[in-house]
């Protein structure tokens, strides 16, 4: 297995999160709906790589096999750096707020490996043809199913907004 810093989900994450909107609303899902980023641009990345959604008993274990690295690192890390980021009048907690931000950032690197590593087996296989931003919105649908997370018409707007984005498509 190829390292992840050469890994296409890891160097297509950055590219897409730097897409205009895209972190916008993936910051939005993520602080309203409690969806994970990580999480999100694997659905988006798997409908773009046309491999499909996973059922829902392989989100289910994607979602238990990482949810304590979450939880325990990512999630803790963010914290800090938002807590830290009320503080802006003072130039040695700017200087923290960026070094925990690369932290935050190399945790949500590593968080990316253990996801390429739970569906490397179930990547195998599963390319479909069809169009990207219906089967992106197809696993979108079925990580929010799995997460056990009710998304309004409004998420459900932003989600193909989203996709569309994820795609390199506006309509």
């Amino acid at each position: 297995m190829m390292a992840l810093s050469e890994h296409p989900f890891w160097t297509w994450s950055l590219e897409v999160y730097a897409r205009p909107g895209v972190e916008q609303i993936l910051l939005d899902l993520q602080d309203r709906l409690g969806l994970d980023v990580n999480m999100v641009l694997f659905a988006c990345w798997s409908g773009v790589e046309r491999f499909g959604p996973l059922s829902d008993s392989e989100w289910e274990a994607l979602i238990a096999g990482t949810t304590e690295w979450r939880g325990k690192v990512v999630a803790p890390l963010r914290g800090i750096r938002r807590f830290l980021k009320r503080d802006e009048e003072q130039d040695d907690v700017d200087s923290l707020r960026g070094k925990i931000k690369q932290l935050e950032l190399e945790a949500e690197r590593v968080m990316q490996q253990k996801i390429v590593r739970m569906t490397e087996h179930l990547r195998e296989g599963r390319g479909r043809s069809g169009d990207p931003v219906e089967m992106t919105l197809a696993s979108l649908e079925a990580y929010i199913a799995a997460a056990r997370v009710v998304a309004s018409d409004k998420d459900w707007v932003l989600l193909s907004s989203l996709a569309e984005g994820c795609c390199g498509q506006s309509r």
